[in-house]
């Protein structure tokens, strides 16, 4: 993929830059002697005012985070591995477990990726043209396995094309219930079979996209409607033409 940043720099960014998303994944740690890593998630922020933040699953009992702690808060948006320092300023048990954590002023982040990616599982189906080392075009059913607005990794079952071949990457997905073919123009930046694995992964950055192609990221939290907790969440495609959502079609 090419939607990494080519130098990784340490940026000092606000918290609301990041665009946290409730769910997403943490990693706290107290600054205690012997203290050791605890997987988190993010929960909710009021801006200046305080950072939420809760044990993994819908069953988690304890943060293991104490008032008046300090602590260092990890995590990776997508796009920006992050950390910052806090001081919890309270615990809570009921109606669930959560930290809650002082508002930082600022946030260490380093941007490792130029776009946000999503994985997927979705069919999908390559094209080369006559003229990309091929006799005549061809076609190659192949499976999507994630997607940014940068490029894609596929995976098929051998090698499809040689670095730097242009290539042509058609999918289809939900919109208002019907589906809808995209067609995207990509050049391939890397191909190889990873060890002990079958098939070929291959990744494509996108070329020529017009604004009816553009695709936006969107993440879209899922409740939990008895208790109103926030489980996870969901992410969606956006299509710029239409300012819709859009949803992969899934393999069957």
């Amino acid at each position: 993929m090419t939607d990494a940043s080519p130098t990784a720099q340490v940026s000092s960014l606000s918290l609301r830059e990041l665009r946290l998303r409730p769910g997403m994944a943490l990693q706290t740690r107290r600054l205690v002697e012997g203290a050791s890593k605890k997987e988190s998630q993010f929960l909710a922020a009021i801006e200046g005012k305080g950072v939420m933040v809760g044990p993994v699953g819908p069953h988690g009992v304890s943060t293991e985070l104490e008032e008046g702690e300090v602590c260092v808060v990890r995590g990776f948006t997508g796009q920006h591995e992050f950390s910052f320092l806090s001081k919890v300023l309270q615990t809570f048990e009921k109606p669930f477990a959560y930290a809650l954590l002082q508002y930082p002023k600022k946030v260490d982040a380093t941007l490792v990726r130029q776009s946000m990616r999503i994985k997927t599982s979705m069919p999908a189906e390559l094209s080369l043209a006559a003229d990309a080392g091929a006799d005549k075009a061809t076609k190659a059913g192949v499976t999507l396995i994630d997607i940014s607005v940068a490029g894609a990794m596929i995976r098929s079952k051998a090698s499809l094309a040689a670095v730097g071949t242009l290539v042509s990457l058609a999918f289809a997905v939900d919109f208002e219930g019907s589906a809808v073919q995209l067609t995207l123009a990509g050049t391939v930046c890397h191909s190889h079979t990873p060890t002990g694995q079958e098939g070929c992964l291959t990744g494509l950055a996108f070329q020529y996209l017009t604004q009816h192609d553009k695709l936006v990221l969107h993440y879209q939290p899922k409740a939990d409607l008895k208790t109103g907790r926030i489980t996870g969440v969901e992410a969606l495609l956006r299509w710029q033409a239409t300012r819709r959502w859009l949803r992969g079609r899934p393999a069957h």
